[in-house]
């Protein structure tokens, strides 16, 4: 997660593209993760007014929303939306749920699914923007590197606060 956020701390939200190559304040890497561990540790994530415009939450059981503007998983084979799907029990500590398409089949945890509108998602470490351009169109080469930095199964979620 240091290495993702250190991506982050070297670019700037105002470029077109947003790309990294700045320099990286140390001191503030080791404030934000130091923030992360306590809240970990005492089990309550920052809430979103208290946070930083870069945050990182810690699991297990740590959480990433789309906070608004959110839309039931995507099926990435059919683009089927899973309108019934109720994401409380993974919210309340469940195991991550396996899903079927009710269209084409299509059956994984729900982590392989497009999650990128979901109102939220369980997570073992989480890179919290806010007020971040949106990557995927305005720092493409920063999202895929956050997404290879941050390791298996990563996974991009959006939304407005």
């Amino acid at each position: 997660m240091a290495q993702a956020l250190r991506l982050v701390l070297s670019a700037d939200p105002d470029d077109d593209p947003v790309q990294t190559g700045g320099e990286v304040d140390e001191e503030r890497l080791l404030q934000i993760m130091a923030i992360a561990h306590s809240a970990a540790a005492d089990g309550h994530p920052l809430p979103l007014e208290e946070r930083d415009d870069v945050s990182v939450d810690l699991g297990p059981g740590a959480t990433v929303s789309a906070f608004s503007d959110s839309a039931p998983p995507e099926c990435p084979r059919c683009h089927e939306l899973l309108d019934e799907w109720d994401p409380q029990p993974w919210w309340d500590g469940g195991d991550e749920p396996t899903e079927e398409c009710p269209n084409c089949g299509f059956t994984a945890l729900i982590g392989d699914w497009d999650i990128t509108n979901t109102p939220y998602a369980r997570t073992e470490c989480g890179l919290v923007l806010v007020d971040w351009p949106d990557l995927p169109e305005y720092g493409p080469g920063l999202h895929e590197a956050l997404l290879a930095a941050v390791g298996s199964r990563p996974r991009y979620v959006s939304g407005n606060t």
